[in-house]
């Protein structure tokens, strides 16, 4: 069908909206505990692949994301995402056999391996500069956590109203953005281009070195990211700096500094246009370092909100400059940085295990210690990689 021609402000909506279920995955989440009491039978650790599960399958398509915007049309790849996304989401609401739902969790996640991506990739493909900047750092910052929020609140009241099935209908939400974004979102015009340019030239266009460091320094921000996400409520109710609701709080706090880092990336990344991703990675370690050393739950508040910020600044900045590294005619890499986030997920807490195993401690404060530090020598590292120009930034957008 013929795409309508749309205004600039509209494009830029349909574009960040796509972003809106980047983390919606989280709905399981939420309801965990309503799940595992309806499976009895089961280990815990087994039913939590309901959760689990898609972040580890959406790494496959990630990875291969680059191949796909190739072949594929982004509106193809639009629909595919989105679709599955949906199918797998709500069809457990009809479903009472655990591994079938584990099942369509990781269908899921194939939605998701190829949506995340593609919701960076297509700013990239309609917008330049600043625009661009602000765009990424909306939709992956702000957009993808109101996302959440809203995921995981609903998803919760429908299972607390109607029973833990019911949860899982709030996967149905997406199929406005399904819609409208088929009805309207055109084919970005670079892509066009190239293929019009012949793609023999643009199958020789190898990617960047850099890219890849980039995406590896994108596994270990994850991965220590997660000693807050796992450890911060064992500190507040061990410590007995609050119950789990307020333990609940510090979570949404961060998140709430990453939703508001959206709003600044755009203006942060032109006032520091080398430093903002090492810096970013530094301000994350000091919010562990302040929870870590926190003796109140105001001070954990505090920490939370300084680390989510960064979060919401060095995420957003990853893409980017992943983004900037790609030359014209590449595959697209911004899967790279998505199959990276989740990789990070998954080791993270084997990472942590081992380290607590080898100087003999348990989790709560020491996750925190080991985060803080670990996102210091990061930044270090960081910093020192930008500062070389054939590594990091020694390749340039393509004119």
């Amino acid at each position: 069908m013929a795409v309508k021609t749309i205004s600039r402000n509209f494009l830029k909506f349909l574009v960040v909206i796509l972003a809106f279920q980047d983390v919606a995955a989280g709905v399981a989440g939420s309801i965990m505990a309503d799940i595992i009491k309806a499976f009895p039978q089961y280990d815990p650790t087994i039913v939590m692949l309901v959760a689990t599960f898609p972040g580890l399958i959406q790494i496959v398509p990630a990875l291969f994301y680059g191949k796909l915007s190739k072949t594929f049309k982004k509106r193809t790849l639009l629909f595919v995402g989105l679709s599955l996304f949906i199918i797998g989401g709500v069809l457990p609401t009809f479903m009472d056999n655990l591994w079938l739902i584990i099942a369509m969790r990781g269908i899921l996640g194939l939605g998701v391996g190829i949506t995340m991506p593609l919701s960076v990739d297509v700013i990239t493909d309609f917008f330049e500069g600043r625009e661009r900047d602000f765009l990424i750092g909306f939709g992956t910052s702000t957009i993808a956590c109101i996302g959440a929020i809203f995921f995981q609140l609903v998803g919760g009241i429908l299972a607390d109203a109607y029973g833990w099935h019911y949860g899982f209908l709030t996967y149905l939400f997406p199929i406005w953005i399904l819609a409208i974004t088929i009805l309207y979102l055109p084919e970005p015009e670079k892509k066009q281009a190239l293929e019009a340019a012949g793609s023999q030239s643009s199958q020789k266009v190898k990617l960047p070195k850099a890219i890849y460091w980039v995406s590896l320094r994108q596994i270990f921000y994850s991965a220590l990211i997660f000693g807050y996400v796992t450890n911060i409520s064992v500190v507040i109710q061990g410590d007995k700096l609050g119950n789990a609701t307020e333990a609940g709080m510090a979570i949404s706090i961060f998140t709430f500094g990453t939703l508001i880092a959206g709003f600044l990336f755009g203006k942060i990344k032109h006032k520091l246009p080398t430093m903002y991703l090492p810096l970013a990675v530094f301000i994350t370690g000091i919010g562990m370092a302040i929870c870590y050393f926190s003796p109140t739950l105001i001070m954990i508040f505090i920490g939370s909100v300084i680390g989510g910020f960064a979060m919401g600044i060095g995420l957003p900045g990853v893409f980017t400059r992943v983004s900037e590294l790609t030359p014209v005619g590449a595959s697209s890499s911004v899967g790279l940085v998505v199959a990276g986030q989740g990789i990070g997920g998954i080791l993270g807490p084997f990472g942590f295990q081992m380290i607590q195993t080898l100087f003999n401690q348990d989790i709560g404060r020491f996750p925190l210690a080991v985060s803080a530090i670990g996102l210091f020598v990061l930044a270090l590292i960081w910093a020192i990689s930008v500062k070389k120009p054939n590594r990091d930034m020694g390749v340039s957008i393509s004119q």
